[in-house]
């Protein structure tokens, strides 16, 4: 466990890496975006294909989520500070995922993008889900929960 710096909670390394991933792909999205991001880690992780089968091979799996393992994504080099507010939101957000009270805002879920880049190959209408803010949710591995 990593002791937090700003109280007496403390956080798992599970806790930690999909925290990163929610605050560098999420960080300026609404409160439901964040949700909605860290439930696509989720349902990775619960539904294992080629992407891992856990949190860290879920959010490390090469060209999954950009800020974690593209070298040009700029957030690839940005860490939070422990006193960050938005860090802060993203750790509760996952802790309340992860923890079975925080409810699935587009469900079956899986993949998004953001809509300041151009619509992947993969992003068909077929697998859409639905849209929070700048990200557009996909449903690619055909389960739903």
């Amino acid at each position: 466990m990593v002791k937090n710096m700003i109280g007496a909670d403390s956080a798992t390394a599970e806790e930690l890496i999909v925290a990163l991933v929610a605050y560098r792909e999420a960080a300026g999205e609404p409160y439901l975006g964040k949700v909605a991001v860290v439930w696509t880690l989720k349902n990775r992780k619960d539904h294992p294909k080629w992407w891992g089968h856990d949190y860290y091979s879920v959010a490390t799996a090469r060209w999954q989520y950009s800020s974690m393992t593209d070298p040009k994504d700029s957030q690839l080099t940005k860490w939070p500070r422990w006193d960050d507010p938005v860090f802060q939101r993203c750790l509760e957000i996952v802790r309340g995922v992860i923890g079975g009270v925080i409810f699935h805002p587009l469900p079956g879920s899986d993949s998004y993008y953001s809509d300041y880049i151009p619509s992947p190959r993969w992003a068909t209408p077929d697998k859409f889900v639905g849209k929070i803010s700048h990200h557009s949710f996909y449903n690619m591995d055909g389960d739903y929960e």
